[in-house]
């Protein structure tokens, strides 16, 4: 309070009369207040409007650029895998069994010839360890199929001689184009037998390997 017995007021801006030492009358009529935009560049800058457009538009093509690349490595093919002209592979593979994968990776097959026909046999076994690109592998001695990991052996069919695989070697579906070439077809599978269901199994070449070695020899590829 004043020594008048008025009460101080807090000035509403610096040309208030009411604010000593202003020197400032008030401009003739009402007065307008206008609210302050703040700090920065205003909203109405042409380039603050570009960059409010700019940046969900980035936005959103990075999620369309990583939705896109997601999905093309969720797209596994259709299974389908031309190994080559079938007369020249049934010749190369009567000589002795040969690998070829699915684009190049897993799964992978071995390819042999078991009474004329051509047979593409799972080169993983049953069990969880007998899986990967050494899960079951060639025994020249023998003709047959084995896991080192395991002690399972197969004969030259794929069927068990000796466990603990519970049953044999899986098949995939192989056929001939219109082109006269080989396909295996990794999506269509045929499980190997149970070992109570066995057929006759077909005889050893020779004798078993007690370390089936690692095959180098290249692979099938188209």
């Amino acid at each position: 309070m004043g020594e008048d017995g008025e009460r101080f007021v807090a000035p509403l801006d610096a040309r208030d009369p009411r604010f000593a030492g202003s020197g400032e009358r008030p401009p003739p009529g009402p007065r307008r207040l206008v609210e302050s935009a703040g700090p920065g560049s205003s909203q109405l800058s042409p380039r603050v409007r570009v960059l409010r457009v700019l940046i969900p538009a980035v936005f959103l093509g990075a999620i369309v650029v990583v939705v896109a690349v997601f999905a093309a490595g969720l797209d596994t093919g259709d299974g389908q895998q031309v190994i080559g002209d079938a007369a020249a592979v049934r010749a190369l593979v009567d000589e002795r069994p040969r690998r070829a994968c699915y684009l190049g990776a897993q799964p992978c097959t071995w390819l042999t010839v078991v009474d004329g026909e051509v047979l593409a046999l799972a080169a993983s076994g049953p069990l969880g360890e007998e899986s990967g690109r050494q899960g079951v592998g060639w025994c020249p001695g023998s003709g047959g199929y084995g896991s080192n990991a395991t002690g399972s052996r197969f004969d030259a069919a794929g069927n068990v001689v000796r466990g603990p695989a519970p049953r044999g070697l899986d098949r995939y579906r192989v056929v001939t184009d219109p082109e006269e070439r080989l396909v295996v077809d990794f999506f269509s599978l045929t499980t190997g037998d149970q070992v109570a269901r066995d057929p006759d199994l077909i005889p050893p070449t020779g004798p078993d390997c007690a370390q089936i070695p690692f095959d180098r020899e290249p692979l099938l590829s188209p």
